[in-house]
């Protein structure tokens, strides 16, 4: 089977690209032709670790700078490839600039994938939608919310963000090798976030939340991004916050900092399934979260939804008392993750099976 995973997004530390690298390395190894093709130029590690897996890497860097060129040899690509499967993720119909470029290069089967519950560009998102119904044959979602956010009344199958569950499960001796680079005392707590620095991730709360905390109460900041310089600017000119926030950067080595954590915040305006809080739930960690995320989100019973207009309660959620028994609830949560689906073996398979499916009502 030769088949095409297209990214809407760049291809870097994000959700979507996750996604399309934990299936195309498993779809690889099982001996299928997999092709990523990405809207931007993709860093040196990332695309030398691609090709080790024997997986084509096709750079198109125009998609938001000269849509109409990313248009035509986006065609260009799919008719010289002919691919049975064209799989486009993204958020909302702009995905029909990919869908229908798979429909005039002839691809027979071609699926949209929703990983999230809304849109930047409602405007748009609404224009496209005939294109959108139009071109698409295969529907998938991360979740049920994602699905009728983009696919409406029509049916959909659901893929969960699945993990390697084993990769997350807590660590003592990480918790303690990570906490020392922080300089933490054993009693001193530290709330984390991991995600892209911009709007939809929000971090800027977190800058006055950690100021109604007590001192010894710690903030690090994992991932980078467009609003990376900007938060850090204003916490390097506030001496508490400059003392109390830790930056990471970009990182590859999230399961790490989610040991060294003890409480997972994520302050997101909108979310579909972010993998960062499937990732922190199997490293056994509890979250506090804002209450525009989806309650599907809430997969072990460890999450706490509070509005983003009312901190007093976060400030609240974040001082309960955090249990000890870190190791017994990562088994615990892991355990139960699996038996929901959250297995990336197991979810590649099942993609797998779709496609296969697709293929025989479409020869």
């Amino acid at each position: 089977m030769k088949i095409a995973l297209i990214n809407t997004v760049d291809l870097e530390e994000n959700g979507i690209s996750t996604f399309i690298l934990n299936n195309s390395y498993l779809f690889s190894r099982w001996g299928e032709e997999v092709t990523i093709i990405a809207p931007n130029k993709v860093k040196k590690d990332l695309k030398k670790r691609i090709i080790s897996k024997e997986i084509k890497l096709i750079e198109l860097p125009m998609r938001d700078n000269s849509p109409q060129i990313y248009f035509w040899k986006l065609i260009k690509v799919l008719k010289k490839e002919k691919y049975d499967i064209v799989h486009v993720n993204g958020n909302s119909t702009t995905m029909s600039v990919e869908l229908l470029a798979a429909w005039i290069a002839g691809i027979q089967v071609r699926i949209a994938h929703s990983h999230n519950t809304t849109a930047d560009h409602t405007k748009i998102n609404k224009l496209l939608r005939p294109i959108f119904n139009l071109t698409v044959n295969g529907r998938v979602a991360c979740n049920i919310a994602a699905g009728k956010w983009l696919f409406h009344q029509k049916k959909f199958l659901v893929i969960r963000n699945g993990i390697n569950l084993s990769h997350f499960h807590f660590d003592e001796s990480l918790r303690e090798n990570y906490r020392k680079t922080l300089k933490l005392n054993k009693d001193d707590i530290l709330l984390g976030n991991v995600g892209k620095f911009n709007r939809q991730k929000n971090q800027v709360v977190l800058l006055d939340l950690i100021k109604q905390l007590g001192d010894n109460y710690y903030l690090v900041l994992v991932g980078s991004g467009v609003n990376f310089e900007k938060i850090k600017k204003r916490i390097d000119s506030d001496v508490f916050l400059r003392k109390h926030i830790f930056f990471t950067g970009a990182v590859s080595d999230t399961s790490g900092w989610l040991n060294a954590m003890d409480l997972f915040l994520l302050p997101s305006l909108y979310e579909g399934q972010p993998y960062t809080l499937i990732e922190a739930t199997a490293s056994g960690l509890d979250a506090v979260v804002s209450n525009t995320i989806s309650s599907e989100n809430d997969l072990v019973s460890n999450i706490s939804f509070e509005r983003l207009d009312s901190p007093k309660d976060w400030v609240q959620k974040i001082k309960i008392p955090i249990a000890n028994n870190r190791e017994l609830r990562s088994n615990s949560y892991c355990q139960k993750l699996k038996e929901k689906g959250y297995d990336t073996t197991e979810n590649a398979k099942m993609l797998l099976k779709y496609y296969k499916k697709k293929i025989s009502l479409y020869k």
